[in-house]
């Protein structure tokens, strides 16, 4: 189970461009490459489609990156922020929205 957790979201506008195939091809195993040995374990990726309201969703894309402990994250993106963050302009015209948590609970 990972301890902690780093939610990424892509922001949606009328002139948002995601290139989801890139990210998901190209972007996400490059991350995986970088932070994995700083901790990272895994991640999940989520096309966000709306509310439960019916209304459009405020992001296009989620994704949580797992780690092993907390502190390894700021650790991760010390290291190899400036690389990731980097290869945003090949998929997004939008920089994400990130939020650091702990896992306090799962099933």
């Amino acid at each position: 189970m990972p301890a902690a957790t780093a939610t990424v979201l892509y922001p949606q506008t009328s002139d948002s461009d995601f290139k989801l195939d890139y990210y998901l091809s190209s972007h996400m195993p490059m991350v995986m490459k970088h932070f994995g040995p700083h901790g990272m374990t895994g991640y999940n990726v989520t096309k966000l489609t709306g509310t439960p309201s019916g209304d459009k969703s405020e992001y296009s894309v989620q994704c949580i990156l797992q780690f092993e402990q907390a502190d390894q994250i700021p650790k991760a993106l010390a290291a190899e922020g400036a690389t990731v963050m980097g290869d945003i302009p090949n998929f997004s015209n939008k920089q994400p929205v990130i939020f650091l948590g702990e896992v306090v609970g799962t099933n």
